[in-house]
Formats: structure tokens, sequence, C-alpha cells
């Protein structure tokens, strides 16, 4: 009697993609942004010369993610 056996070939795996990395960047740019928004309310600011540097670079770290979601957006709806 023949043996009826059959070589499986594992199913194809799916990109191995790290979501903590993912986490761990949000995370830092939580840190990083939140310590910019914390300066630009200091009387004396740490990271900057003047209140008004501060505002500035609070400012500017919010347009800079603002602009990155915006570009996300469109990769999401972008067709291949």
């Amino acid at each position: 009697m023949a043996s009826n056996t059959q070589t499986q070939t594992p199913a194809p795996k799916a990109d191995d993609f790290d979501n903590k990395a993912v986490t761990r960047m949000f995370a830092r740019l939580r840190h990083e942004v939140g310590g910019l928004v914390h300066d630009a309310g200091r009387a004396n600011p740490f990271y900057a010369k003047s209140k008004t540097e501060a505002i500035a670079k609070r400012d500017a770290a919010i347009k800079v993610l603002e602009e990155l979601a915006d570009r996300i957006d469109v990769l999401k709806k972008q067709e291949n």
C-alpha cells in the first residue's frame, strides 16, 4: 500500500512588521513636541533664547506634524 503523505508548504508569512517600533516613534514624537509646547508656555524657555523663539519652534513643530499627516492621507488615497 502506498503512503499518502503530502509535504505541506508553510503558508506565506505576512511582512514582518514591528508595531512596537511605531509605538516607540509616536511616543518619541509626543515627547519631543510636548517639550516644545511646554517650553513655549514657560516664562524663561529652556530650548530657546526667548519666549517668542520658543513659540515659533512650537508652531513650526506643529506645522511639520500637520504636513506629515496630510502626506500620509495622500498616500492612503493614492492608487497604485
